[in-house]
């Protein structure tokens, strides 16, 4: 136990110890009873537990255990005030010390209904201490530290927050703010890193048009996406049954986009390259010049290509090892 949280412990304690201890020499001396039945006596009144007193009381007895009350609960109260401001204090030592070296994480800017959506998502195939949410709401930041994730409260478009979130490490970050916000919130995380994954959930169709402008690498609409969804699942069914499977087990099979990078697969067929074998890894889907070219054997690849692949995690990192780049 660290010291900023063992001292107003130790203090609470010594001050209820006391009181016990006053309050049982009270009731001895005053009522004349054994130290045990004024222990007693001391801890149900100091606890307003209620139990019937186990003698009758005299006046000066009653005095006594009114006072014990007060103190009882005064002390209850103070307890209270010195370990809970201590305990805030150590959990936001624990995620500042964590937010000056993590390393790979998510950003999440907004913390509303869509946020909280994408963050238990997120929770699902990464570490809590690995989502970090940026909030203008000191109420939302509490409910999301309440729920175990590193949370802050500030402006997303200012740099000094993106700063604090360690934008210039993160892998990827997501707004879920307004259009406006989520379009200047990109623009400077690309300043600041112009590596870094940038999806945003838009509102309206400007909103996708102005976000996409502002630099952001993938722009979903809740309304839009879930036309196209619904129009998916109407006339093809199955393909939408297949990708909602995907969706939900995660690791173990994945589809993946892969540009091919290595030259020495330039012209080599698909059969030659031997890509299911050597990683375990699928191609169910070529895009080749803004077309999407269904894969076969003979099939050759040419360099730029992006592959879309099938496989679990493992699977996946060795094909883009051994094909080239692999996009997020």
């Amino acid at each position: 136990m660290s010291t900023d949280i063992r001292k107003p412990i130790v203090t609470t304690v010594v001050l209820l110890l006391v009181i016990v201890l006053l309050g049982t020499i009270g009731f001895t001396v005053l009522e004349g009873w054994n130290l045990f039945d004024s222990f007693y006596m001391t801890v149900i009144t100091i606890t307003t537990t209620g139990y019937r007193e186990i003698y009758e009381l005299s006046f000066y007895g009653r005095l006594l255990a009114v006072v014990l009350m007060f103190f009882g609960i005064g002390v209850f109260f103070y307890g209270i005030n010195l370990i809970m401001p201590a305990l805030v204090q150590r959990r936001m030592e624990r995620w500042r010390k964590v937010l000056e070296s993590i390393t790979d994480h998510y950003i999440v800017c907004g913390f509303g209904v869509m946020g909280k959506e994408i963050v238990d998502e997120l929770s699902k195939i990464t570490d809590k201490d690995k989502i970090v949410i940026i909030d203008e709401n000191i109420e939302k930041v509490t409910v999301a530290r309440e729920n175990g994730y590193i949370a802050f409260q500030g402006d997303s478009i200012e740099e000094k927050t993106l700063e604090r979130a360690r934008i210039r490490h993160a892998k990827a970050l997501i707004a879920c703010m307004s259009d406006s916000a989520n379009a200047f919130t990109i623009m400077t995380a690309k300043e600041l890193n112009p590596n870094i994954y940038t999806m945003a959930i838009a509102r309206t169709p400007a909103g996708i048009k102005n976000t996409k402008r502002a630099g952001a690498d993938q722009v979903l609409s809740p309304y839009s996406d879930t036309a196209k969804k619904a129009s998916i699942i109407l006339r093809r069914r199955g393909a939408a049954e297949f990708f909602e499977i995907i969706s939900k087990v995660g690791e173990d099979f994945m589809l993946e986009k892969v540009t091919m990078t290595n030259r020495e697969f330039d012209g080599i067929n698909i059969r030659n390259i031997d890509l299911r074998n050597k990683t375990g890894a699928t191609v169910v889907a070529i895009e080749r010049n803004g077309e999407i070219i269904v894969p076969y054997a003979t099939l050759e690849l040419e360099y730029g290509d992006n592959l879309y692949l099938i496989g679990n995690e493992e699977q996946l990192r060795k094909a883009s090892e051994y094909l080239g780049k692999s996009e997020i």
